[in-house]
């Protein structure tokens, strides 16, 4: 049986699938601090190949430490990507197997949105080159700070609204969140449209999800993460 375990380890949550004959049999979401949950009880025994887009290399250890197949996604070993900028190590294995599943899906030049505990904005081009990207912090981490840097401002949820302003703090935070971050997204694919006339514009992530029906995206496609892990394990095993 061809069974194999994708991981996308991030800094707030762990994105498992299990697959088996080119199927998608399990899939499920925990908090990175659930690791050792996840090694100690979610891993199917007959598992001899895990493969793994991780940006919390303190979680690595966990799965070099087993005695299974561990392959890392790396600026080096994704097959239809090429990194083009000055130092490919520092690129996030998250945004290089975003960057794959995304080309792999449209064949075109990109612009990969994601938004999760960072919200990131990805170009590759229509040869598959990796050329750059922008990174803001996500909504969560903008009011934490925003609660942590003043004296009378709690923190509060991004509020999905209709409304164009707050009449308390809390809406008033909770509505500025979330038309900031629709204004912020829709402005840079307004940019990027303008200057590459050819560009998709491709979403991914529950974060993202929020907004979709507010962003000018070509595509949305929740699982790309986990799309490109199973493009990349699927490379490494030779699998058509």
């Amino acid at each position: 049986m061809n069974e194999y375990l994708l991981l996308d380890i991030g800094n707030t949550n762990i994105k498992y699938a299990l697959v088996s004959e080119n199927k998608f049999i399990s899939k499920k979401t925990f908090n990175t601090s659930e690791v050792e949950v996840i090694i100690n009880e979610e891993i199917p025994i007959n598992i001899k190949n895990i493969f793994i887009s991780s940006v919390v290399p303190e979680v690595n250890i966990y799965f070099e430490n087993l005695h299974i197949n561990s392959y890392f996604v790396s600026h080096d070993n994704i097959s239809n990507i090429k990194v083009k900028i000055p130092n490919p190590k520092e690129l996030g294995s998250d945004l290089i197997i975003n960057a794959s599943s995304a080309y792999e899906l449209t064949n075109s030049r990109n612009l990969i949105i994601d938004h999760g505990t960072a919200l990131t904005f990805c170009h590759v081009d229509n040869n598959g080159n990796y050329l750059g990207c922008l990174i803001f912090p996500g909504n969560r981490i903008a009011s934490e700070s925003l609660s942590r840097h003043t004296s009378q401002l709690s923190f509060t949820e991004m509020n999905n609204s209709d409304k164009l302003f707050g009449v308390n703090t809390e809406e008033a935070i909770g509505t500025g969140l979330f038309k900031g971050y629709i204004h912020l997204i829709n402005g840079f694919i307004r940019e990027f449209k303008d200057t590459y006339s050819d560009i998709k514009v491709v979403g991914s992530g529950k974060g993202i999800e929020i907004f979709k029906n507010h962003i000018h995206l070509d595509i949305y496609e929740d699982d790309l993460t986990i799309n490109g892990l199973n493009l990349f394990a699927k490379n490494i095993l030779g699998i058509e």
